[in-house]
């Protein structure tokens, strides 16, 4: 899977937001509001990418997580952005 559209993503101190850029700003209006995790996530989404590899990546960044919380945290996410058309298959 892969993002749909390339978008920017933004620091703005305790949260993070991503917008797009270029043709895709025409395509896909609006923006997205992240936590550090999931602008982590939708960075690997701009290449294709296995959600394993993402779970992976995850569980190495927070040894802290449980497997289940990392899990958890990314099948809520990434259902979000299959919901509103943003991932390719």
């Amino acid at each position: 899977m892969k993002l749909k559209y390339e978008f920017t993503v933004m620091d703005m101190g305790d949260e993070f937001a991503a917008v797009p850029v270029g043709e895709d700003a025409a395509k896909f209006h609006g923006m997205l509001k992240l936590n550090k995790a999931s602008a982590e996530i939708l960075e690997l989404l701009k290449e294709e990418t296995e959600p394993m590899k993402i779970h992976e990546y995850l569980k190495n960044k927070y040894p802290d997580s449980t497997d289940d919380e990392i899990g958890h945290t990314l099948v809520d996410f990434l259902n979000k952005l299959l919901r509103e058309g943003l991932l390719t298959d």
